[in-house]
């Protein structure tokens, strides 16, 4: 799997910070651990494709992290180490700063009558959200926030140095506090998975692949940083009659041999229903007619589509005995014809 993936299945931009990264991924891990679905085998799967991209990107920033460091000169590198195995520090980490926050994708299947004459239509996108019952504390009513027992507050572990200040706690993530009764909304989190619906005007003509920006609606920022944006994938659905070549549609008419050679009116199917077409003796196979306005509805500079309409032949298999005589007939007095008899 892409790291690309890793970040789309947590719902985080590229550029996240780590912090960032591991809310969400508390939050996903809480929303889809089997102890809250033990009987769905799908939150399951979600759980576990949460918890690989998860594992994936840590390891990712170790490499990272350890490839930097390799940048330092031998000397002053080994000086480093001698130093934090003796008094247990760890370099702080730099200061976080701002970033947005993640771009949210939403696949969106349309028919083809739909993208060809618009639509309105109302989805529901999962986003998150604070909880409002603690007010994004993570607090159950009575609960308070308690020091760390790991690392006494301090946010980080004590090291085997004199001034045991080492490594981030992992209890507590850094904070130096803990809950001691969790908000049963979140969970502790503070926010939340919800659903917000959208109300969408698909416009006339709309092509497959086209894409609809809603800005803000996307992940939350980090240390206050901007909202990202909602991007909404217009997918169109495959015809089994139409075939569309831009704002036009095409279909193969099927019209029997007797109709073809003696003419007449017949019934085509269109987006809107059937329209009677009026054929002219002798049509032929590969003979286009054009129904104007049959296509995609005109937008403001653009004129309505129309439906083009081929015409096929076709001859029948299996014949009747009177069907037989009448084409027997009919072919000699073709011969006739063209003997001059």
């Amino acid at each position: 799997m892409a790291t690309r993936d890793h970040y789309r299945i947590l719902g985080v931009s590229p550029g996240a910070p780590w912090e960032e990264i591991q809310r969400c991924y508390r939050l996903l891990a809480w929303q889809y651990h089997p102890d809250h679905h033990p009987d769905d085998p799908d939150a399951a799967r979600q759980f576990r494709q949460v918890a690989e991209a998860y594992d994936a990107l840590r390891r990712l920033k170790d490499r990272r992290r350890a490839g930097a460091q390799c940048y330092l000169h031998p000397r002053f590198r080994g000086r480093r180490k001698v130093f934090e195995d003796i008094f247990g520090i760890e370099r702080p980490d730099a200061p976080v700063p701002q970033s947005p926050g993640a771009d949210f994708r939403y696949d969106l299947q349309i028919s083809l009558h739909g993208a060809m004459r618009g639509l309105e239509t109302d989805i529901q996108v999962p986003k998150v959200v604070d909880c409002e019952p603690c007010r994004t504390t993570g607090l159950a009513p009575g609960g308070l926030y308690q020091d760390c027992p790991d690392c006494q507050g301090r946010g980080r572990q004590g090291g085997p140095g004199l001034l045991r200040f080492g490594p981030r706690c992992r209890r507590c993530q850094g904070r130096g506090q803990i809950i001691d009764l969790a908000c049963p909304h979140c969970g502790g989190l503070g926010q939340l998975w919800a659903t917000r619906g959208y109300h969408l005007r698909i416009p006339p003509g709309t092509e497959d692949g086209m894409r609809l920006n809603i800005h803000g609606e996307g992940g939350q920022g980090f240390q206050e940083g901007p909202p990202g944006n909602l991007h909404i994938i217009i997918h169109v659905e495959p015809h089994a009659f139409f075939t569309r070549k831009g704002n036009d549609l095409y279909c193969q008419f099927p019209v029997s041999f007797a109709r073809a050679a003696l003419g007449g009116t017949v019934s085509v199917p269109t987006l809107d229903g059937c329209r009677n077409l009026a054929l002219p003796r002798g049509t032929q196979t590969g003979k286009v007619f054009r129904i104007p306005g049959g296509g995609a509805l005109g937008g403001p500079q653009q004129p309505p589509g129309d439906q083009i309409v081929e015409v096929v032949v076709t001859t029948p298999g299996n014949l009747s005995l009177s069907q037989k005589k009448i084409l027997e007939e009919f072919a000699y007095l073709e011969r006739q014809h063209v003997s001059g008899g």
